[in-house]
């Protein structure tokens, strides 16, 4: 009787330690749960913050390029090569804000529809610049990028000035 006694009294020890450590998981899951949909609102904001930058850049950037080919400064052809990178200006931020290593790629994928040659034409163009400019180019990441525009932009715009 006594062995029964203490094997009840060990199964309802352990049955009540489960119950209060089911609960503190239970509450711990959904504080994680919580957290986790602030952390996915926080990241949609955080996206959607990301787009609207990259979409006031390629604004300020078109009207600059806008207004180097209104006053003719720079050479037609160079405004030719440069103009795609600056027309997908937002979907490569967007791309290169991913992470390191994209910007070479989808400035390719975004010359393709400009024909075979115009990638080939801009690496030759960068390759001609000076080398903080081929730096930018060859760092192939967001911050590169910004660089680089503003620097064909500006370095070409002085030559010619």
């Amino acid at each position: 009787m006594i062995f029964v006694l203490s094997i009840s009294g060990v199964f309802i020890g352990l049955s009540i330690y489960f119950y209060f450590r089911a609960e503190g998981l239970q509450r711990a899951l959904f504080s994680a749960k919580k957290e986790s949909i602030s952390a996915k609102k926080e990241n949609k904001y955080y996206i959607d913050s990301m787009a609207v930058i990259a979409k006031r850049h390629e604004d300020f950037v078109k009207h600059r390029l806008q207004i180097i080919k209104d006053s003719e400064i720079l050479e037609l052809e160079t405004i030719e090569i440069i103009s795609p990178l600056i027309n997908n200006y937002a979907a490569i931020f967007i791309e290169c804000s991913k992470g390191k290593g994209k910007l070479q790629p989808i400035a390719k994928k975004c010359y393709e529809s400009y024909g075979d040659e115009a990638f080939k034409k801009l690496v030759a163009h960068v390759t001609k610049q000076e080398a903080n400019v081929k730096r930018m180019w060859s760092s192939n990441n967001l911050s590169g990028y910004i660089s680089l525009i503003e620097a064909l932009l500006l370095t070409n715009t002085k030559k010619n000035a």
